[in-house]
């Protein structure tokens, strides 16, 4: 692996938010339940919007993918983590686009400390979640 370096910009991913992909990731968690990411009706009444919102945990699945590809799989599944704050809802519809840049990197007993700053921002440039993320590289 490359030298890894504060400053250094990940690949970014851009993902389609349609409803159908909302659906398949929360029947991987909630069977059977409607709730606001599933259930038009429960959107609205719960949150007053006209469609379910992605789970915010899809948000983090494609922050955590930019971390993989760049420190390498073995590095991300030992000991990656993102955290996110979410600040506005994905919809079917939009575009959302996943980026990170370095922003420290500390030499601790197992490897190479890395820190990433996380945003998503939607199709409008409206930022729908920021973070950060971590691995150790070997």
């Amino acid at each position: 692996m490359a030298e890894i370096k504060i400053d250094d910009v990940l690949p970014s991913v851009t993902k389609t938010i349609t409803q159908e992909k909302i659906e398949l990731f929360e029947d991987c968690g909630i069977l059977d339940r409607q709730n606001i990411h599933n259930n038009p009706e429960i959107a609205r009444e719960r949150l007053k919007f006209d469609h379910p919102i992605a789970s915010g945990r899809m948000s983090v699945t494609y922050a955590a993918e930019i971390i993989r590809k760049f420190v390498g799989e073995d590095a991300f599944h030992h000991s990656g983590t993102v955290n996110l704050k979410y600040l506005k809802p994905l919809i079917q519809g939009d575009t959302v686009n996943v980026s990170g840049t370095v922003v420290a990197t500390e030499e601790i007993d197992t490897g190479l400390l890395v820190t990433i700053n996380i945003q998503c921002e939607n199709q409008n440039g409206e930022k729908t979640a920021i973070g950060q993320g971590t691995a150790v590289v070997k």
